[in-house]
């Protein structure tokens, strides 16, 4: 008898649909049904490749990073016309159709959203990732993120969650599911049991939630919860840990999720009564290899309880690994039906069986960066940025007095910049992945926001701040006095992003000074920041900070009419802003 409930929330199968899926489990090979626990990166989007993955893996899933909405709906076609069984097809639409096509709306990331304190604008996230991924044939996003950051520290959590505050989590990230469902994807809600405690990235080391069981429950378990009600279909675990859920001498007690069955099936099945599709974070990550040799690792996720491995390091040797564990008695029989069954289970609620190509992949382009989503884009930056202090009663920006605008800038560059950069000799699909899928040059940050403010009738400039040799010259150069001469007003503009292969995201300086804020009682000052919301703790002397947590394009706009005074400033902050226990001063 299997232990999934395919009648039952969140698969909701008629009888029809559950026959389809008997007789698929009863037509396909041990290999096949092996390769269904794959779910793979979108390693190119040449027709020949993919086609011998999908006959050498028998994937159940691809996941692609953004790329041209043609070059995605072209693998997409390639991918589900060769596949004996529609896959699962899936993007991180975590801010925007831009997840996944580069031509795709940037909505804002989460925690934009949060500082609204409404759940309409998560709704409308999860609506334009749905409609314009599922235009080029996506079926699932790898989102919503339902972590809490509890540690402003943490260097990947940060502004891809809705903030600290476990019931604005929760409703946000039940939002975005419905606004997901109701444009025809599937979510996976992440990253079990939560990311946020811990000050260290999974991807580069194991890390762990240390709250108690009775404060997880509380809040992280409620988010959960409150997801898993609203019909979430898919969960992916992380590389981390939840120690105290364990006695002392528990075994398993410093195990993170993905190898750990005790926290997948007492807590998420039985606890939180979680009937859906589990998958582990990328395999890829440090998090996870650390933890033993590759050959057990693999087949040992699936006999946890995890029912889909996310990305290989080598595809034939990690799916050789898995098979090997079948055959070894790591996986069971039992475990295979029911990790194939949920796999199954989940294509069946959206429907892929029995669609052809064609409807499996649209291709209405049409339906990306519509109007509608533009409007909702400005929507959301207007509701969303958020005035954290005004210490000098400076703004708004008064145009006689403050006319003349220097921009600095201090932020970090994108992770396909970053990202694998120059690694000779890597085969892994995972590297290529990145190298290949590099983007166009954009304008920088500092350009976006001059031509804003200049909209707004302000002359504005950049100084470019990281040019030391610049900056030492200038002040030698010069007086003071002259030097203030410049600016009415400075503008420090930041913008540090989570990225996957940094381990903090405070600003980072280049020469003894000479590039920090220094002048911040000679000149008045503006922090604004485009990322990271606790720059404060890194410039607790500038007196007027504002927090913009996302770099889109309304963001400048929103940004620039607000210190114009053509709009009041709206959001809440969704974090604690109070760093005084890290700064060595006692309350």
């Amino acid at each position: 008898m299997s232990k999934v409930d395919l009648k039952g929330n969140p698969f909701f199968l008629s009888d029809k649909e559950i026959d389809w899926l008997e007789s698929t489990k009863k037509s396909m090979s041990i290999e096949e049904k092996i390769g269904q626990l794959f779910f793979l990166i979108g390693f190119t989007t040449k027709e020949k490749e993919l086609i011998d993955v999908v006959n050498n893996i028998h994937p159940g899933g691809m996941m692609y990073r953004t790329t041209g909405h043609q070059k995605v709906s072209s693998a997409y076609k390639a991918l589900q016309t060769n596949s004996k069984i529609p896959m699962l097809l899936a993007a991180n639409l975590e801010s925007g159709g831009d997840g996944l096509i580069d031509e795709g709306t940037h909505y804002g990331h989460q925690m934009l959203v949060g500082a609204t304190d409404d759940e309409k604008y998560a709704y409308r996230l999860g609506l334009v990732c749905g409609r314009e991924a599922s235009s080029v044939g996506s079926n699932m996003a790898f989102a919503p993120i339902i972590d809490i950051n509890y540690n402003f520290r943490n260097p990947i959590t940060n502004i891809r969650s809705y903030g600290d505050r476990p019931e604005l989590v929760a409703k946000m990230g039940a939002a975005y599911v419905k606004g997901a469902h109701a444009a025809g994807l599937s979510v996976t809600i992440k990253h079990f049991p939560g990311d946020g405690c811990d000050g260290r990235d999974q991807h580069l080391v194991t890390t762990y939630n240390n709250l108690s069981r009775e404060k997880w429950m509380d809040t992280f378990g409620k988010a959960y919860k409150t997801s898993i009600e609203a019909g979430a279909r898919g969960l992916m675990v992380g590389h981390i840990g939840l120690p105290e859920y364990f006695s002392d001498d528990d075994p398993l007690k410093m195990k993170p999720a993905t190898l750990n069955p005790t926290l997948l099936n007492k807590l998420l099945r039985e606890e939180l009564g979680y009937n859906g599709l589990t998958m582990t974070d990328a395999s890829i990550m440090a998090g996870f290899s650390q933890q033993g040799q590759r050959e057990n690792l693999v087949p040992e996720t699936i006999a946890a309880g995890c029912d889909m491995f996310l990305f290989t390091k080598m595809p034939e040797d990690d799916y050789n690994h898995m098979m090997n564990g079948y055959k070894n008695g790591v996986i069971t029989d039992e475990r295979l039906d029911e990790a194939l069954t949920r796999i199954l289970a989940i294509k069946a609620s959206l429907k892929l069986n029995g669609k052809s190509v064609e409807q499996l992949v649209p291709n209405n382009f049409e339906q990306v960066n519509v109007k509608e989503h533009q409007k909702w884009t400005k929507e959301v930056a207007d509701a969303g940025i958020t005035l954290v202090k005004d210490d000098q009663s400076l703004l708004p920006l008064n145009p006689n007095k403050h006319k003349t605008i220097g921009v600095f800038y201090n932020g970090n560059r994108s992770m396909q910049e970053e990202m694998f950069e120059n690694i000779p000799g890597i085969k892994g699909l995972a590297i290529k992945t990145i190298m290949s899928l590099k983007g166009p040059k954009k304008k920088m940050p500092y350009d976006k926001m001059i031509d804003a403010l200049r909209k707004e009738g302000f002359n504005a400039s950049y100084y470019d701040f990281g040019d030391i040799m610049k900056v030492m010259k200038d002040a030698s150069d010069q007086t003071l006095a002259e030097w203030k001469k410049q600016f009415d007003v400075i503008l420090f503009l930041t913008k540090w992003e989570t990225a996957s292969n940094q381990t903090s995201l405070q600003l980072q300086y280049k020469a003894m000074g000479f590039d920090a804020p220094w002048f911040v009682e000679e000149v008045p000052t503006i922090l604004v920041s485009l990322a990271n919301p606790y720059h404060g703790y890194d410039l607790p002397m500038v007196k007027t900070v504002i927090n913009a947590y996302s770099p889109t394009e309304a963001i400048y706009e929103a940004v620039a009419g607000k210190l114009a005074g053509k709009s009041t400033f709206k959001g809440v902050s969704p974090v604690k802003l109070d760093f005084k226990e890290f700064q060595g001063i006692l309350g």
